[in-house]
């Protein structure tokens, strides 16, 4: 008799290849835009974790999440609230609307310069990360050029990211380097050259206030070939790729 097709993966196989491949609970947990304590419960058994599995399966089979689970909604459609992050004010929050929404296209490995904007042309935060061999991480974040929320997440996120990766260096020490893309759409490499250490990237935008756009702002603001931009006032960066390897 001919065999079936194979039986799908559970949402317990498939974090568990996602952790062989090198992804700690955290990185799925973000993919997730869950808590680790959710991954957990999947592990231990105490949640099937069906709605994860299409995000689960995009990650062990691209590497990337190109969709996220959707939130649970009350009677009235609106989002049921979460728990807070340790810390915070209130220990239940409304889920960010945008929390919902897939990664835009072109975000990524392969992401241009118009990754991460608008219908209108118009930069918005956006974040996804790329889970190569080696453990090679490629974090893309996008924002806008204004101050406002958008840009001030953009600032935690590769704050976020520099810590994490510093955390990680107790297996070895890790370098990151960064293409930055300008609000006309230049791009410039950071860091081109073996990189920075981590913990040096992280302790110079540490120096700016946690700021690393404002660091990586100072890194690019001497090259003659963004001089052009410096005179325009044009030297806003609207999106980071920090690849961390």
């Amino acid at each position: 008799m001919p065999e079936g097709p194979p039986a799908p993966r559970s949402a317990a196989d498939l974090v568990a290849e996602l952790r062989a491949y090198g992804m700690s609970v955290a990185e799925i947990a973000h993919e997730l835009q869950r808590s680790p304590r959710m991954v957990h419960k999947i592990v231990r058994g105490e949640s099937s974790g069906r709605l994860y599995v299409p995000t689960l399966t995009e990650l062990v089979e691209t590497g990337q999440a190109r969709s996220r689970p959707p939130r649970r909604r009350g009677r009235d459609g609106a989002p049921v609230r979460v728990r807070a992050p340790r810390g915070a004010a209130a220990p239940t929050r409304v889920p960010d609307v945008e929390d919902d929404q897939p990664a835009p296209a072109g975000t990524g490995p392969a992401a241009g310069p118009g990754a991460g904007r608008s219908a209108g042309g118009r930069s918005r935060f956006s974040d996804s990360t790329a889970y190569l061999p080696g453990g090679v991480r490629q974090h893309t974040v996008t924002g806008p050029r204004s101050e406002g929320p958008g840009r001030e997440r953009t600032r935690q996120r590769l704050m976020d990211v520099l810590r994490g990766a510093a955390r990680g260096q107790r297996h070895g020490r890790k370098n990151v380097r960064f293409r930055v893309t300008l609000r006309d759409g230049t791009s410039v490499e950071v860091g081109s050259k073996g990189g920075y250490s981590v913990s040096a990237a992280l302790a110079r935008s540490r120096g700016e206030g946690d700021d690393p756009l404002r660091w990586l702002r100072e890194e690019i603001a001497e090259r003659s070939y963004v001089q052009a931009q410096l005179r325009a006032k044009q030297l806003d960066i609207v999106g980071v790729e920090a690849t961390i390897f």
